[in-house]
């Protein structure tokens, strides 16, 4: 009996290690079937990419976030009533899910080029001599480099950011004096924050590019460039002016002034981020593709040979086999890193789908029209809403792509496409310095000790509200401006 007992479990190792293995490169699976789809146009890959997807989504079901789950269960319980009650689920359903598969791979190609940010030794030196710098010009360079950062780190610059800023802004380095101490974190956390909301409105490789991008089509990123880089400078203007009006009064004490460290590494991570960047538009351009597509190829290409690079200098040779094997080895903590935001920028692009057909936009576009709701009026509504249920835990991916999912075309609302791409991603960076539930506040939380709300409201709850009033404007103005052909009047 218990040698019977031994071999069934010998069995049944292999056969779980089996499944753990399969489980671990489902995610990769799915990335290379759905860019067989989208580039290779092989619709034999679907239904591949689509099973690897919900295999990797049950393999981390126990590590997903009350949010995540429920989100996923909600898709799910919609995705049900739909196969009961519509007359033809199949195709809807279907298209559902290759929208999940979309976002999934757009996140992991992301997610790899982190990986191979928070391993570079350029990051770290960049990092230090951004949070070194002094008072006068520490909120610029800080806020700047963490928009710069967060174009390839993603929120992961927080946490790098955040852990340099405690380690330098020592009691010690104040002088002794506490007081100073919280001042220069709050300054230097406030820069950081503020810093990374300028990433919805200015990146080319951020998710919010990806949603509004994909949800668009008409719209490219040259398109929305020249009214979503007016918006981020204006939302960064008033922050270096908030930083400058709350400076503390001169207090005469003699503090240790260390010397500001060369800027160099910064700026060879510049370099390396524009030379990221430009291959994204490289590939856009060569391919014929649009830039959410060109991040699908480009970016998991440039983060491997970034890791490549760095295995290079360890053991010499190309580095291109021991990036590969880290790869390998690490897939399960790799690509399990991005359970959540696959979740949820997936469960909400699947849920957009499904509602959409559901819903009546010519009826919807004449309720607008008749409710006022048409014109600026609606872009700033639009703002307003996301970063109203942002208040509630609701994360913009969601609302932002239910908005839409369901609103008529633009012009039918006499609204200039622009107008309501650039409403949704400041409601994205209002959501940001705003909701005590973001990751971003969670985050911020565990680095200063101070509850969330501490910090949205009470740090930078003033600063929020004057941005919500000038983007508010800015909209009224743009929307004014740029009226689309064949509007309402």
């Amino acid at each position: 009996m218990a040698a019977e007992a031994t071999h069934t479990g010998l069995r049944a190792r292999p056969l779980g290690s089996l499944l753990r293995r399969c489980a671990d490169y489902s995610l990769p699976l799915c990335m290379v079937c759905t860019l067989a789809v989208i580039v290779g146009d092989l619709d034999a890959a679907r239904w591949p990419a689509r099973l690897a997807l919900v295999v990797y989504l049950a393999a981390q079901w126990r590590r997903q976030s009350p949010l995540a789950r429920g989100l996923l269960l909600t898709g799910l319980a919609l995705a049900f009533g739909i196969a009961v009650l519509h007359t033809r689920p199949a195709p809807l359903l279907a298209h559902a899910l290759d929208r999940f598969c979309f976002f999934a791979t757009f996140v992991s190609a992301l997610g790899m080029l982190r990986i191979a940010a928070m391993r570079s030794r350029l990051i770290r030196e960049s990092g230090q001599a951004l949070v070194r710098q002094r008072p006068t010009r520490r909120y610029p360079i800080l806020a700047l480099g963490t928009g710069l950062f967060g174009i390839i780190v993603n929120i992961g610059v927080l946490s790098l950011f955040g852990a340099l800023i405690k380690r330098s802004n020592s009691l010690r380095a104040a002088g002794g004096h506490e007081w100073v101490r919280e001042t220069r974190e709050r300054r230097m956390m406030l820069a950081m924050l503020r810093g990374f909301a300028l990433v919805p409105l200015t990146s080319p490789l951020s998710i919010t590019m990806a949603v509004i991008l994909s949800n668009m089509p008409a719209l490219t990123w040259f398109d929305i460039a020249p009214v979503a880089l007016p918006t981020g400078a204006l939302v960064f203007g008033l922050g270096w002016l908030f930083d400058w009006l709350q400076r503390p009064a001169p207090s005469g004490l003699a503090l240790p002034e260390a010397e500001a460290p060369s800027l160099a590494p910064f700026g060879r991570f510049v370099m390396l981020a524009g030379a990221i960047t430009c291959t994204v538009f490289g590939v856009a351009a060569i391919g014929g593709i649009g830039l959410p597509v060109a991040v699908l190829i480009a970016c998991p290409l440039s983060a491997f040979a970034w890791l490549a690079l760095q295995r290079r200098r360890l053991g010499g040779g190309t580095g291109v086999g021991r990036a590969a094997l880290l790869l390998s080895r690490h897939a399960r903590l790799i690509f399990g890193a991005n359970r959540i935001e696959i979740a949820v920028l997936g469960g909400s692009g699947f849920l957009g789908a499904l509602v959409a057909p559901l819903v009546d936009t010519e009826r919807l576009g004449d309720l607008l029209l008749a409710s006022g709701l048409h014109g600026p009026a609606a872009a700033v509504t639009a703002m307003l809403v996301v970063t109203a249920f942002a208040q509630i835990g609701l994360n913009p991916i969601v609302t932002a792509t239910l908005i839409l999912g369901v609103l008529p075309e633009p012009a039918t609302i006499g609204l200039h496409p622009v107008v309501l791409a650039a409403a949704l991603m400041s409601a994205w960076a209002l959501s940001m310095l705003s909701s005590p539930f973001t990751a971003v506040m969670l985050i911020l939380s565990g680095l200063t000790g101070r509850s969330t709300y501490a910090i949205t409201w009470r740090w930078n709850g003033a600063f929020f509200l004057l941005t919500t009033v000038a983007l508010s404007l800015w909209l009224i103005a743009l929307g004014l401006v740029m009226t689309p052909a064949g509007a309402p009047g």
